[in-house]
């Protein structure tokens, strides 16, 4: 099936500024984001960012690159103006992939892709087995899923759906959708399960859209977000 991979690569962060252009163990993580999705099968990758730094440094390795609105909100928001620059029409499939994901395995882009080919859904998604650790943490999304895959729910409280017969995992925020669902998508107004969360993909489930999930088959799943989340990343490659 025919697909498009889109990194969004915002410049400004809180906990890690200019977190695209950080240096992991030789290579910035925007290289390593992009060069991990160029294994993939996807007809094209792309970097949607509002840095023009970014953009120089996406020139300097090779990479396609469109440069967006820094006013954006949202990654999704930004993938949506990008779709456009590329003229990927509304039946076209695009893979959301952060661009803080370094050690993304391209089977993974591979499976989140498919799904739309498989099921009628209107997202696909990944999840993981949720470590007993992480049951409590709220930087850990969750997702609750029919035996099917069919998601049901996510939240960053364990608590919120105690059904034993759905299967609780940890969600790996990578997505697959068509280009006019984004289009409709960013038009829908935050509901207010996505304002408290701080989960897009709610804004989705509230308006009674269909998502379906897949395993991970990455055997590492970090974002990096903070100076110790680069920290651990490096160790990981150095022990590699």
């Amino acid at each position: 099936m025919s697909f498009s991979v889109l990194i969004p690569a915002r410049y400004d962060s809180v906990r890690l500024p200019g977190k695209p252009l950080v240096d992991l163990s030789g290579k910035t993580i925007v290289r390593r984001v992009y060069e991990a999705a160029t294994k993939s099968d996807a007809n094209l990758v792309c970097v949607a960012t509002d840095s023009e730094a970014i953009v120089k440094e996406c020139d300097s390795f090779g990479a396609k690159c469109v440069l967006t609105n820094k006013s954006h909100k949202t990654g999704s928001d930004r993938l949506a103006q990008a779709t456009s620059i590329l003229g990927l029409d509304n039946e076209h499939v695009v893979v959301n992939l952060q661009g803080d994901e370094p050690f993304v395995n391209f089977r993974d882009i591979n499976t989140v892709a498919t799904i739309l080919g498989d099921v009628n859904v209107d997202m696909g998604t990944l999840y993981a087995d949720l470590d007993a650790k992480d049951e409590s943490n709220p930087n850990v999304v969750k997702v609750w899923l029919e035996e099917g895959g069919k998601v049901i729910s996510f939240s960053r409280n364990e608590l919120k759906i105690t059904d034993s017969q759905l299967l609780k995992s940890h969600h790996i925020g990578i997505y697959a959708y068509r280009v006019g669902f984004l289009n409709e998508f960013i038009d829908w107004p935050q509901t207010d399960n996505e304002k408290v969360e701080s989960l897009e993909q709610l804004r989705a489930l509230d308006r009674g859209k269909i998502i379906h999930a897949k395993k991970s088959i990455s055997e590492i799943h970090l974002g990096i977000d903070t100076i110790e989340d680069l920290n651990l990343a490096k160790k990981i490659l150095l022990d590699a």
